[in-house]
């Protein structure tokens, strides 16, 4: 079964999450006017960043000219809405990694092919962009995080993901190589064993997407089908308050100030 929208990595982990928040960011494409720190779209928006560091690295640009875009748009994209003394922690952790990254790999590592750094792949009912793809079809996943206290659990997660499964299936991939970016002191560059995939564990990762992806669109456009779930959108424990950027139209619902805090999603 087709849709008139396909199903990212993204999408599906917000279903899970929250099926009300799907249907407001997916059904509705609503998303919130202003960015916020308290729904951590300043670490988001480091994730695009060093994805795109990455991926001109990967391209053969100079050392110097990518560290001067990246942080030029750091600055840039930050201006105003991230507060001082979080928005120069984040600067300080840029100025550490970037040189770091040239110094301990090569853009000839063999991680990624150039032509297929952030490829972009679909069929009939998925789409995703991979950060890269080797030449000998190993999915290079990269990601910009704070450090936990046990890293294999850490690595563990993300190499058992939706997202890397969903990069597998559609890239017919032979395996995926994880790398973090620490963004806490003692910044650092970690990248993990190349895990390889067979196409049993390919087929196996395919029926339970294509699983979830027929109960997504079994549920339609009524907006009863998607119940709200604060204990998977809203984060509230002793160091840390997020509350779901959806919240006010939870509460409120749609009504003549929807349009006052929130946009049209564009289509990609």
């Amino acid at each position: 079964m087709a849709s008139s929208h396909k199903l990212s990595a993204t999408a599906l982990s917000t279903f899970l999450k929250s099926p009300k928040q799907y249907y407001y960011r997916y059904i509705l494409r609503l998303e919130p006017i202003q960015q916020q720190v308290a729904n951590f779209d300043h670490d988001k928006l480091f994730g695009v960043l060093w994805a795109q560091f990455t991926d001109r690295f990967y391209k053969g640009e100079s050392e110097a000219s990518n560290i001067d875009v990246t942080r030029a748009a750091w600055l840039e994209q930050t201006e105003g809405w991230v507060p001082e003394k979080a928005r120069d922690t984040k600067t300080r952790a840029l100025d550490a990694l970037m040189p770091q990254y040239y110094q301990t790999f090569s853009p000839d590592d063999g991680c990624r092919a150039p032509e297929k750094s952030e490829l972009w792949l679909e069929n009939d009912r998925f789409c995703a962009k991979l950060d890269g793809l080797s030449y000998d079809g190993v999915v290079h996943e990269v990601k910009s995080t704070s450090r936990s206290p046990q890293l294999a659990e850490q690595l563990w997660k993300v190499q058992n993901s939706l997202q890397v499964r969903l990069y597998c299936v559609l890239a017919d991939a032979f395996g995926h190589c994880v790398e973090f970016a620490f963004k806490d002191p003692p910044y650092q560059i970690f990248r993990g064993p190349v895990i390889l995939v067979g196409d049993a564990q390919k087929q196996r990762w395919e029926s339970e997407l294509n699983a979830l992806a027929d109960m997504i669109y079994s549920l339609g456009d009524d907006p009863n089908n998607y119940p709200c779930h604060t204990d998977g959108c809203c984060l509230t424990t002793k160091g840390y308050v997020s509350m779901c950027q959806y919240q006010l139209l939870c509460t409120d619902g749609i009504n003549e100030n929807t349009d006052v805090f929130y946009k049209k999603r564009e289509r990609k």
